[in-house]
């Protein structure tokens, strides 16, 4: 195969998860008595940190931004969590790489605890090395960080590649040295994985497979 280490984003690149985040995040805002925007505005919750998206996009200031996620819980947790699917080819490809011996990770901006539930629950967990992602507290998301922490000590950058749907997991890869593979049908912006570099960009998960099954 192309590589040895196979590390994945989690939203908008292995699964849909957009619905229960849009949703969450409209609770959120009409719980504050804020209107709720269109879709291209919640969308941009889909990956960064939840403090990062209230902050940058809604002006909100630390203690409205910790309210806001807070609130945001009180309907993700239990309901909005598993308002998500798997995208097609997504099993086949993980199972296929397990076989043949690859490490496959995940590194998400995403909760740790909440990424492992939904692994958990559509039975990814099992070809899984590495599942990182940041804690229910933490409220930023360094990708180089997560991405150290869900490959072992010593791994080759260059037998590793970053697959993921927007410009943070991109300009990880590249500053890691590791190649980076765009999940074109996630969630960003028309060019923007392209503008970061991205080595090779995908619009569906069968195409992407072939490649990164290929032999160099």
């Amino acid at each position: 195969m192309r590589f040895d280490y196979y590390v994945f984003d989690f939203d908008g690149t292995v699964a849909e998860t957009g619905e229960g985040i849009r949703k969450s995040v409209g609770y959120s805002l009409e719980k504050m008595g804020r209107e709720v925007p269109d879709d291209s505005v919640l969308n941009k919750f889909i990956g960064p940190p939840l403090h990062y998206c209230y902050k940058n996009l809604f002006g909100m200031d630390d203690a409205q931004a910790d309210l806001a996620v807070k609130l945001y819980r009180e309907r993700y947790v239990d309901i909005g969590l598993f308002e998500s699917y798997l995208y097609p080819g997504i099993v086949d490809l993980f199972r296929t790489l397990k076989e043949r011996g690859a490490y496959v990770a995940i590194a998400s901006g995403k909760p740790e605890v909440m990424v492992k539930t939904l692994t958990k629950h559509f039975d990814l967990d099992k070809y899984l090395d590495v599942v990182a992602g940041i804690s229910l507290e933490y409220k930023h998301a360094d990708k180089i960080e997560l991405i150290t922490r869900a490959l072992p000590e010593g791994a080759d950058p260059k037998r590793v590649c970053m697959v993921g749907d927007r410009c943070f997991d991109i300009d990880a890869a590249k500053a890691m040295g590791m190649t980076g593979v765009g999940a074109g049908y996630g969630y960003g912006p028309e060019g923007e994985l392209e503008a970061s570099g991205a080595d090779v960009v995908f619009e569906d998960v069968p195409s992407m497979a072939q490649w990164l099954l290929e032999d160099a």
